[in-house]
């Protein structure tokens, strides 16, 4: 089995090496540019969503996304900037937003996040616990966002996916407590974890069984031979490599262009309020509160709110307004519960990698043979990192993956 390094010890990059470590690969580096664990992998909603069947390139998004434009404290926001790429990018996002896209992409999503589903719990088994939960999703709605969810319950009735409408009375029941809301959607297929015990207990479980996984390494240049990866120059030294795999998110970007590829991807900032110990009265599980476009997960010690997608380019800079907006949200859906003031929450940002499509990219790069690239997943990176793992090891080991990834490629857009 060839020597493999991977390039990102984020959820991807870590569940990467587990799967290839299953397959018999013996030497398997992890190179992670921060703290292992700490990227976007670290304080996001934890969700894992086969609910999440349309891409985030659907009909409407470009009109919601023109209409709240000029708005900082929307869901959805782009800081105003010359930048080609971008434009190259919303340009590609419009021609995907269609109905036809959707019908085209939305099982391709389905067989990924059942199947990513399936492994996830796989792993707590395997290498210990990171607060896995089967609670479902439940999806509140106040006004406006009955017609998101009624296109969400159509799409999954098309494609045989449980859900149940949940009535204003019944969404104490379900939510565990009261929900300022009309009524709701409830996927009991989801469920959720905490991602900084999930990327812990993987890159435990790695390092006890010889993976090398090395934190604070920047990659500066990636050396070819012709249509083959030598190695990587980083400020650890020279890594030898047969297959290097770059899970890098929001910056596989630079990486990729080292070797001449154009990769149309955004990084998109999320943020999260995390508040320990959590209120009193809060929901037994998980709620994603849809007009405001936040989630809220209830961990063991905990209570998380996650929201916002804020294409500014790569730069975590935490604007207070948009943090409020989250929690201001929170209070209008759950306004039964004994809120913290805001300053005593954990305030944290992450960048998303976006593709134009919604759909990841898990694909050799095109005019190389050994330079694996496996990003982005958007919001779904920890609902798909697990099969994404699988894929990776699959094409590292030449076989050909048991899900049709074709849709996946990097050459999607010419």
């Amino acid at each position: 089995m060839p020597s493999v390094v991977i390039v990102g010890g984020g959820a991807i990059g870590l569940a990467s090496a587990f799967f290839l470590h299953q397959a018999g690969v013996g030497s398997i580096t992890v190179l992670e540019r921060g703290a292992i664990g700490n990227g976007c992998s670290y304080g996001n909603a934890g969700l894992v969503s086969p609910s999440h069947v349309i891409p985030l390139a659907a009909p409407g998004v470009m009109r919601k996304g023109l209409r709240w434009l000029l708005n900082s404290r929307s869901p959805f926001y782009i800081r105003p900037r010359w930048d080609l790429d971008l434009f190259r990018w919303l340009w590609h996002f419009g021609r995907s937003a269609t109905a036809r896209h959707v019908q085209r992409n939305a099982p391709v999503l389905k067989a990924l996040l059942e199947r990513s589903r399936t492994l996830t719990a796989m792993l707590q088994e395997k290498i210990g616990d990171f607060g896995y939960r089967s609670d479902g999703l439940l999806m509140v709605f106040q006004d406006e966002g009955y017609a998101e969810c009624a296109a969400l319950a159509q799409e999954a009735a098309r494609l045989g996916m449980s859900c149940e409408w949940v009535t204003k009375d019944r969404l104490i029941e379900l939510a565990g407590t009261r929900v300022q809301a009309q009524g709701g959607l409830f996927f009991p297929g989801d469920a959720h974890l905490q991602p900084d015990r999930f990327t812990a207990a993987l890159a435990s479980f790695l390092t006890q069984h010889g993976v090398c996984c090395q934190s604070e390494v920047t990659v500066t240049e990636i050396v070819r031979q012709g249509r083959r990866v030598r190695g990587l120059k980083t400020t650890a030294g020279f890594f030898e490599a047969d297959v290097v795999v770059l899970a890098t998110g929001a910056w596989s970007v630079e990486l990729a262009q080292m070797v001449g590829y154009r990769l149309p991807l955004q990084p998109a900032k999320g943020y999260s309020l995390t508040f320990t110990p959590p209120p009193e009265g809060m929901p037994q599980r998980p709620l994603l509160l849809t007009e405001a476009k936040v989630a809220v997960t209830p961990f063991s010690d905990a209570l998380r709110l996650a929201g916002t997608l804020e294409l500014a380019g790569i730069e975590q800079t935490i604007r207070p307004h948009r943090v409020e907006a989250i929690y201001r949200a929170a209070q209008q859906y759950l306004p039964m519960l004994r809120w913290p003031v805001l300053e005593t929450a954990k305030v944290w940002s992450g960048l998303r990698p976006c593709t134009p499509d919604g759909l990841p990219v898990v694909d050799w790069v095109p005019g190389s043979s050994n330079l694996l690239l496996a990003t982005g997943h958007a919001m779904l990176g920890i609902s798909l990192a697990a099969v994404t793992g699988e894929l990776v090891a699959a094409l590292v080991a030449g076989k050909q993956p048991e899900l049709d990834i074709t849709p996946l490629r990097g050459d999607r857009w010419g």
